[in-house]
């Protein structure tokens, strides 16, 4: 095994002191940060921008009836004269309804006018309502834009990597594609290492050599390749000795996407599970007629040497 260790990939060494693997499948690394208080560790804005579509969805639903059941408690506070044009007098049920949609009104700036504050406290609430309403929308508004303009890569790896048969001796190898139709990656880099166990039970970390690190353009898929040769640190191990070290191969993809004219960033990462040994990807794009289909289902297609 080569001596060229690289330990600039911002993971320590002790294997005991880390657990499990270093980047999920998902890309985020698999870091938790304790010993400080989470308001200074946790950003509210990014942690809108990042979360799942459908927990965004829940998070504004939540906070637009959370302020408007607040407001709808302060104008039950304010008695049943406080507001004109309420005609559930005597129900206790409707009167909170109406309160209820009187706020949503009165939050959203709508006013349809039947229900009106008349005195001078439920005034005030309406007021404040009407201000926290135009900074609600300004704030979601933000954070739509946000979500809607971050920039993405849109890119997407093989479940799996391959320890097949490459120009007389052995390679690892994965895969890649963009599978949007309306952005291509230009100038695609992409850098490779992989942590393995030692016997002393620590950690070691290499930068693998690729046979081709860049493309110009992500236009069709891209077959990311490791000769396995002298400056491997895998030259000469066998299946069970591969299995041994434990290796986790991690990827971080950069490219200029065209649409957002910016930086995008993809990451992956392989553990030894995710290795097949003796199978090879089979290919994903076929000639048609006068164009090239490229079939993204076929992205985790593999067979036996």
């Amino acid at each position: 095994m080569i001596e060229n260790v690289n330990q600039d990939t911002g993971f320590g060494e002790r294997s005991t002191d880390m657990g499990g693997r270093m980047v999920n499948k998902d890309g985020t690394y698999n870091i938790r940060r304790i010993g400080i208080h989470v308001h200074h560790r946790m950003s509210n804005y990014q942690n809108m921008l990042t979360m799942p579509r459908w927990r965004f969805l829940i998070v504004i639903f939540l906070v637009y009836l959370l302020i408007n059941c607040v407001f709808t408690a302060l104008y039950w506070f304010t008695g049943p004269t406080g507001l004109e044009g309420i005609q559930h007098q005597d129900d206790a049920v409707g009167q909170l309804k109406e309160l209820f949609f009187f706020s949503t009104q009165t939050l959203t700036t709508v006013g349809y006018g039947r229900v009106n504050p008349v005195s001078e406290m439920a005034n005030w609430i309406a007021a404040i309502e009407s201000l926290v309403g135009f900074l609600s929308l300004a704030i979601a508004t933000g954070l739509l834009y946000g979500r809607f303009s971050r920039p993405r890569a849109f890119i997407r790896f093989s479940n799996l990597i391959v320890h097949t048969n490459y120009k007389g001796g052995k390679a690892l190898m994965f895969r890649l594609v963009c599978f949007k139709d309306d952005h291509l990656l230009m100038n695609a880099e992409i850098k490779v290492n992989v942590r393995i166990v030692t016997p002393e039970n620590t950690y070691r970390f290499y930068n693998l050599r690729l046979e081709r690190s860049h493309v110009d353009s992500l236009v069709l898929n891209w077959t990311v390749v490791h000769p396995i040769d002298e400056d491997s640190p895998f030259y000469g191990l066998s299946q069970k000795e591969i299995v041994t070290l434990q290796p986790e191969i991690a990827a971080n993809l950069t490219g200029f996407d065209e649409v957002y004219s910016s930086i995008v960033v993809a990451r992956m990462s392989y553990a030894i599970q995710d290795f097949k040994f003796g199978f090879k990807f089979l290919p994903m794009y076929f000639s048609k007629s006068k164009r090239t289909d490229l079939d993204l289902s076929k992205l985790n297609l593999i067979d036996q040497e």
